[in-house]
């Protein structure tokens, strides 16, 4: 089979697209796609930057910078999210792909690449939904009505636990579910070794992203 992959197909039909992509011989159009996907990431990244979103350190600090460093500030900011985003779509395609692998009898990781091609379109569709919450609503990553952050702020005034809850979402229950059909038709891996996987890598970046939050680095994950 030597059609080539259409990542988009996979968020409206994953069980057509995983059984496809398990078939091909060859992965056509796969560095077209992970070019797209980085580029797609470093947009994103940079368009909420662009907004803003992120800058409240720097912004405390503008009344002691002057007009020319406050600018200067402000470039490294944005070329530091740029970077973010490739680093990101690094870390969601390859680190996680490469966990999965290690669980693969007979999984290709270029196949599994592509599969987290298809989570990383989630997470940054996900990144998107940040920008009116912001704008709109003033609210940050982990307050969004679509996570838990919300409801864990009613239980505990901990940041930590506020930002390692306020990772989950309705999205990532999305990206479990691509993941958990893309490894299972790649891998034929017994079903609770790849959920647990999952779960143990997925909480693993969580970690990391709150603990970023919380030393008051501009989020990654």
């Amino acid at each position: 089979m030597h059609r080539e992959v259409r990542l988009f197909k996979a968020l409206t039909q994953p069980t057509t697209f995983f059984y496809q992509l398990k078939e091909m011989e060859v992965i056509k159009g796969y560095r077209k796609n992970v070019f797209f996907l980085f580029l797609f990431s470093i947009i994103i990244f940079g368009l909420i930057s662009s907004f803003g979103i992120g800058m409240d350190p720097l912004s405390k600090e503008m009344t002691k910078l002057s007009p020319t460093t406050y600018e200067l500030e402000k470039f490294l900011f944005f070329s530091g999210r740029l970077l973010a985003g490739l680093l990101y779509a690094s870390i969601v395609l390859f680190f996680s792909s490469l966990i999965f692998w290690t669980i693969s009898d007979e999984g290709e990781y270029r196949k599994l690449v592509m599969t987290q091609g298809v989570v990383l379109l989630i997470l940054l569709v996900e990144k998107l939904t940040y920008i009116p919450l912001s704008i709109f609503f003033s609210l940050e990553w982990y307050s969004s009505p679509l996570s838990l952050g919300v409801i864990i702020q009613y239980i505990t005034s901990k940041p930590y636990v506020i930002y390692l809850l306020g990772s989950f979402s309705l999205f990532k229950v999305w990206v479990f579910y691509i993941q958990y059909k893309g490894i299972k038709r790649l891998t034929n891996q017994k079903n609770w070794i790849i959920w647990l996987v999952i779960l143990l890598m997925n909480l693993f970046l969580w970690a990391l992203n709150a603990l970023l939050a919380f030393l008051n680095i501009s989020t990654l994950i």
